[in-house]
């Protein structure tokens, strides 16, 4: 009996140890079945080396994809080089450079998203009524985006350095301050290679609005091992190559939490987002008393972040850098993300220091922050104006994004039709003739957009809209 036992013992826990399963496939799992996310690219580097690599929807090393926001650090990095360089300071207010600047916003104000500029980003309700939309897809594009934020309202929330707002106007405002620091358009379309693409080996498709103003904000297309580059530079402390790319004075602003940030927010933005300059941190925001928002990542860990899923974090102090591209329409659990991610390290057997493993006194909430939260305005619901905007915000917004798919990236017509429908269920008709793409909407007799492409350095632009 006892002999039968041990035998039923012995099978059960063979079974149970072949069908364990290890912290890789529990990963990969996540990334490929949860529901309406599309992972595209996830990269972990630890300790000199990818430990980790996934590849999905026509993605693959050599594979453009889109940055949306993750772009507005590398602006904050094109600023750092030019501060180092002597082209600007980042307590230049933002006067210098446009007299008919409304307040008294330094650049470093500008940088932690403390302009005191009026812009609605973030909520639910229609997207024509957002300046985000506004600005990259309809009057923006025909006035450029630095115009579009001169004219902008002061906000009322505070002043200058006062509250915190995301902003992809500022970022864009960033841009054009550089354009004007420069003073040479020429060398400004060169700058963003010169100074940091081509050092660091980057192949990069820059696009710029219809007045020559790279759009820092959104659209930087990059190969996976370029994003993961970035995250380096990042995980280095500005170094590449043992060269110094922005001082190390710069890179402690990067990993501070912003002033506006202890102070005060303005609503429709994330309470714990413990922004410093064009990026989040993984610090605490002692001056509204939150802790560290991740506990599975550590509290050096410096993120990227951009809509629709996209991830570059990266810690000096554990050597380690992760990116997640994506094009979700319903964003993967970040703190999930961690959590699977951490576990994978630490079977590797390689330390991995964490906010949750090191220290209590920065324990993060264990409420889920999610990627976009969405709100609602009361002031914008069913307005007549955002209703008529629609189908306009439609065929711009889908010409600018079914270009830079299919010709900057280049994948099929069926897998860009289908990232556009994350967005928007209905399509206008697309046609592509040379480097030419046109969006209509019914009978199309009176009203379309149309996006060029500029060729893989600038990649496509908006050129018309009506």
């Amino acid at each position: 009996m006892k002999t039968i036992l041990a035998l039923l013992s012995a099978t059960f826990l063979f079974s149970t140890l072949a069908y364990a399963k290890t912290a890789e496939q529990e990963l990969t799992e996540l990334l490929r079945d949860t529901e309406k996310t599309n992972t595209d690219v996830v990269l972990i580097y630890k300790d000199g080396k990818v430990i980790y690599e996934y590849y999905a929807r026509e993605y693959t090393p050599n594979t453009k994809h889109l940055s949306w926001s993750t772009a507005k650090t590398m602006t904050a990095m094109l600023i750092g080089i030019a501060a180092k360089e002597g082209i600007l300071s980042i307590d230049d207010p933002v006067k210098k450079y446009f007299p008919q600047f409304k307040n008294e916003a330094r650049i470093i104000d500008v940088l932690q998203m403390s302009s005191g500029v009026h812009f609605k980003e973030a909520f639910k309700g229609f997207p024509s009524h957002l300046d985000l939309t506004n600005m990259l897809y309809l009057d923006g594009q025909e006035m450029g985006f630095t115009n579009f934020m001169l004219k902008m309202p002061l906000s009322k929330v505070g002043g200058p350095g006062e509250y915190f707002n995301y902003s992809s106007g500022d970022t864009n405002l960033l841009m054009g301050i550089l354009q004007k620091a420069i003073g040479n358009q020429a060398k400004y379309n060169s700058y963003p290679w010169e100074k940091l693409f081509n050092p660091m080996g980057i192949d990069a498709t820059f696009e710029q609005d219809m007045k020559g103003n790279f759009v820092g904000s959104s659209y930087l297309y990059m190969k996976p091992s370029d994003y993961l580059k970035l995250g380096q530079l990042l995980m280095n402390k500005g170094v590449w190559n043992g060269q110094q790319v922005f001082s190390p004075s710069y890179f402690e602003l990067m990993n501070t939490v912003a002033p506006g940030v202890h102070k005060k927010i303005q609503e429709f933005n994330e309470e714990n987002k413990a922004y410093s300059i064009q990026l989040t941190t993984n610090r605490p925001i002692e001056g509204r008393n939150l802790p560290s928002n991740y506990s599975d990542l550590p509290l050096d860990t410096l993120i990227m972040y951009g809509h629709q899923g996209q991830i570059i974090a990266a810690s000096p102090s554990q050597q380690f850098v992760v990116v997640k591209l994506a094009r979700d329409k319903k964003v993967l659990d970040r703190k999930v993300f961690y959590k699977a991610v951490a576990k994978l390290v630490r079977e590797k057997n390689l330390d991995f220091e964490t906010v949750g493993s090191s220290s209590s006194r920065f324990l993060a909430k264990s409420s889920f922050e999610p990627d976009d939260q969405e709100y609602e305005d009361p002031e914008d619901r069913g307005t007549v104006e955002s209703l008529l905007a629609v189908p306009h915000l439609l065929r711009a917004y889908i010409v600018k994004e079914y270009c830079s798919c299919r010709l900057v990236v280049g994948r099929s017509e069926k897998a860009c039709k289908d990232d556009m429908k994350t967005s928007f269920p209905v399509l206008p008709r697309l046609k592509i003739k040379d480097s030419t793409v046109t969006a209509t909407l019914g009978l199309g007799l009176f009203k379309k957009s149309k996006a060029i492409y500029r060729g893989p350095k600038f990649g496509c632009v908006l050129t018309q809209s009506e």
